[in-house]
Parts: structure tokens; C-alpha cells; sequence
């Protein structure tokens, strides 16, 4: 998924998102220890989707403090 793609998303639909990837990652990574990876791409991935969901929450979290004035 593309991060413009996720910019659309809420913070609710973006942290199950998160928490999916977190499910894959953890699986992949026990695949890779068992020898049972088919393709360690998958597992390369997985992370930079994890990266790029984690990424996107945490621009509309600094965002959204300056947007309601947290700024002094």
C-alpha cells in the first residue's frame, strides 16, 4: 500500500493495519527461523509496510497537536 494511500485512512482503520502487520512480520520471522520461508522477500516486505503504516500515524500525531494549537 502506497503511503499516499494511507494518508486517506484514520488513525483506527491505520493502527489495525499496524497490528495486522505486526501479526504477518512476528509469522514470517517464525518461518524464517523453522527454514519454511519460501521467499525472504516476503519478510523484507512486511517490515517497510509495517515501517510505513508507523510512519503515517506518527505524522498525524505531530500534525495534530500544531493543527489545535499546541503550539505556544
Amino acid at each position: 500500500m502506497l503511503a499516499k494511500e494511507l494518508r486517506e485512512m484514520s488513525a483506527k482503520d491505520l493502527q489495525s493495519h499496524a497490528q495486522e502487520l505486526r501479526g504477518e512480520v512476528t509469522q514470517l520471522n517464525m518461518k524464517r527461523y523453522a527454514h519454511r520461508l519460501d521467499k525472504s522477500s516476503d519478510l523484507v516486505t512486511a517490515k517497510r509496510n509495517l515501517a510505513r503504516v508507523l510512519t503515517v500515524i506518527r505524522e498525524n500525531k505531530e500534525k495534530s497537536p500544531a493543527a489545535a494549537g499546541g503550539a505556544n
